[in-house]
């Protein structure tokens, strides 16, 4: 069969399938929430994580300690941003294809990332704080193609993750392109795109192994996407930023336009 849209005759087999945006609203009012054991992770995370980004800030010739203190306090703001809208896009992907996504945090990975900054005195900062799960919904997978659990499925909930990083970072270096000398935006690109490489690393515990099995071609699109966005932004160009834009605008589209609504 083929599916007929605005400009594509498309084969049906290749596209996306996704839940209209009425059913998508209702899925997400019904099932998109935090529970209490995801908020146990996800506060202690943001805690590690703005301890490692704000490790080099605490005074620039000596220790200063309110200006270590502010500058812990923004990093942690930026990292509570960028972990909710993360998993946010994740589970709202999840439950557009039927699945519903909870996060698990990977204790070991905090630590490794800890050790790793107090080590290095700040220079490697890494951001391990686990993955999604996925879990089949029975009810809202019914028609699907192949209807049962899908890999693909679960590698494209996975690489969510890294277009929720990768959509922050533009966001918040428009916000450095107006304000070049802002704390909050500059940490905010940094975070957010390293992030989006530790997403990629193929490790048990986190969503790169899941697009590296679900896809190897997703996994190879993914690692370029990362390169080719994280050049674009730390060039901190005007041309650089456009074009990161007009990538994403377009990616977007075509996305929409070859989603096919049950």
């Amino acid at each position: 069969m083929y599916t007929v849209n605005r400009y594509f005759y498309i084969p049906k087999t290749i596209l996306p399938y996704m839940a209209s945006w009425k059913e998508l609203v209702a899925r997400c009012i019904e099932y998109f929430s935090f529970s209490k054991e995801e908020l146990q992770g996800i506060l202690p995370a943001i805690a590690i994580t703005a301890v490692i980004f704000s490790f080099r800030d605490w005074g620039a010739d000596q220790f200063n300690i309110s200006q270590g203190l502010i500058h812990l306090l923004i990093v942690g703001i930026i990292a509570a941003i960028t972990f909710f809208f993360r998993i946010s896009c994740q589970k709202i992907y999840a439950l557009k294809e039927g699945y519903k996504a909870d996060f698990k945090v990977w204790w070991a990975g905090l630590i490794i990332a800890l050790i790793l900054a107090f080590v290095s005195k700040g220079i490697i900062p890494l951001v391990l704080i686990g993955s999604i799960s996925a879990a089949f919904m029975v009810r809202q997978r019914l028609g699907e193609f192949r209807y049962g659990f899908s890999h693909f499925d679960n590698a494209n909930i996975g690489m969510w993750g890294m277009w929720g990083n990768l959509i922050l970072a533009i966001l918040f270096s428009v916000g450095l392109y107006y304000n070049p000398d802002s704390y909050f935006f500059s940490k905010g690109v940094i975070l957010n795109l390293i992030m989006a490489f530790c997403t990629l690393l193929p490790f048990p515990q986190l969503d790169g192994l899941n697009i590296f099995f679900g896809s190897r071609n997703l996994y190879v699109f993914s690692i370029f996407i990362a390169l080719l966005g994280s050049a674009l932004l730390l060039s901190k160009t005007t041309w650089g930023l456009i074009t990161a834009i007009v990538i994403s605008t377009v990616i977007a589209l075509f996305y929409i336009l070859i989603g096919s609504e049950k």
